[in-house]
């Protein structure tokens, strides 16, 4: 069946963005996964070939390697063999994600050494965590911006303080607990469960049938952080403040990680889950990519994490799509529960490139509907270009459906702070096995953020 869908969501509780939703496919991990990044290759500027058609621009691209998705590899094929006609192709360079990775594109940025296009978390985070939105080009505006809901382009992403720095790219990813039907069944398990205890009831009667409720999969740290994610939706509700004034306290040191009792609460009930022995012994040493293997093939019940391990499970176990559901993790009544969402990230030029308008050629082509519609055909998702379409496996269908509903809020980590606060998922690691305290692992992430906001110069910090 194919759809089209287009949602608006409360900017006070939620991103205002207008979305078109698909699924099934392949999606890889969050940036934030801890990889070794890779040593990446000196860049070279743009560079003209001689074709049967003409010039053809060479132009460099930098990703995490984890963000080129068989979505990427569908439509950089289309490039490639399409390149006399659109008068480019890319030489698409990837260093592998998460902070280390982070860690070599703030280098890059310092030294200069950077590509013709950048895919990054967007403009608030070149500004915000490398200081670096002067080696952006303001691409001012482009064609295809009109295929995008407005509001959503205004979110820092890719339009920021009135200028045009990069064009959306790839999924939106919705943070969810997604379960094997069949075990549910198995054990006796009717319905999702609605709140905590109905949660803690629902592992009970998953580990009587001889399942493991709940899969840590901890060897990929990035992972531990997901339960906890929950957590902050509902301080930012108790605060009664919007999320954009949660965040501008959070910001500006009104407000700090030490003081919010419910994302505390949070990691203490994910540790809970151990304790219980609702999750496996070996955790530790358990990957991400064992959780989908686990999951899929029944060996476990549940797996947080964001939608985009839906699309590696639907890769290599493609028959069990249609077996795995997802809901809202319920720490709380069922009204307040909601699922997490992270806009697509951007593609921008950088002041390294030597030909800009042919970058901003080439990004206004791959931000359009056609080059869009090729991405989505390789891996299906929540798009935010209105005129994308395909099909929803049931798992993103159940996280859709409550966006659509208005229960969703933006992730933290991506649309709020503007400063680092350490490597969380090893935070809650140590925390696990006993290195460290909840309150420990609260105030590291004050320190940090602390010490990155004076570094920045933050006079916030300094009172």
């Amino acid at each position: 069946m194919k759809l089209k869908r287009v949602m608006s969501l409360l900017v006070t509780a939620v991103m205002i963005c207008s979305l078109a939703a698909c699924g099934s496919g392949k999606e890889a991990a969050p940036a934030e996964k801890e990889e070794a990044a890779a040593p990446a290759p000196a860049e070279t500027p743009a560079q003209e070939e001689e074709s049967g058609g003409g010039e053809v621009k060479t132009l460099t691209m930098l990703t995490f390697t984890e963000w080129y998705t068989d979505g990427w590899a569908a439509l950089d094929k289309y490039i490639n063999e399409n390149a006399d006609e659109l008068g480019f192709k890319l030489d698409i360079q990837k260093i592998a994600g998460g902070s280390q990775g982070e860690e070599v594109v703030k280098a890059r940025f310092a030294t200069g050494d950077l590509p013709d296009i950048m895919q990054s978390y967007g403009a608030k985070w070149i500004d915000t965590q490398v200081n670096a939105l002067d080696k952006m080009v303001d691409m001012e505006s482009l064609p295809s911006e009109s295929e995008y809901d407005p509001a959503t382009m205004e979110e820092g992403g890719y339009r920021y303080n009135g200028k045009l720095y990069g064009m959306p790219i790839g999924t939106t990813s919705l943070l969810g607990v997604f379960y094997n039907k069949d075990v549910f069944e198995e054990a006796g398990v009717t319905e999702v469960p609605k709140d905590w205890q109905g949660f803690l009831d629902t592992c009970e009667k998953i580990k009587a049938a001889g399942k493991v409720p709940l899969y840590y999969s901890g060897k990929d740290a990035w992972t531990l952080q997901c339960f906890n994610h929950f957590g902050f939706n509902k301080e930012v509700f108790d605060s009664g403040l919007s999320y954009t004034e949660f965040w501008d306290e959070m910001n500006t040191n009104k407000r700090h990680y030490a003081e919010c009792t419910q994302f505390k609460e949070a990691i203490e009930r994910s540790k809970e889950m151990l304790d219980k022995g609702y999750v496996q012994e070996t955790y530790l040493s358990d990957t991400y990519d064992m959780a989908q293997t686990a999951l899929a093939k029944g060996e476990a019940a549940m797996y947080i994490n964001p939608s985009n391990v839906l699309d590696e499970i639907a890769n290599k176990y493609p028959e069990a799509m249609e077996n795995i559901g997802g809901f809202a993790l319920p720490l709380y009544e069922d009204s307040q529960n909601y699922t997490c969402l992270s806009l697509p990230g951007a593609l921008g030029v950088t002041t390294s490139c030597k030909d800009v308008e042919a970058a901003k050629k080439a990004i206004d082509f791959i931000s359009s509907a056609k080059a869009q519609q090729i991405y989505a055909d390789g891996v299906a998702g929540v798009y935010l270009n209105k005129n994308v379409t395909c099909t929803l496996t049931p798992a993103l269908q159940d996280l859709v459906d409550l966006m659509q509903n208005g229960k969703s809020i933006a992730l933290w980590q991506g649309a709020g702070n503007n400063y680092g606060y350490g490597d969380f998922g090893a935070m809650v690691q140590d925390y696990y096995v006993g290195s460290k305290t909840v309150d420990d692992l609260l105030k590291t992430m004050d320190d940090e953020t602390a010490k990155n906001a004076i570094a920045a110069g933050d006079a916030n910090w300094n009172k």
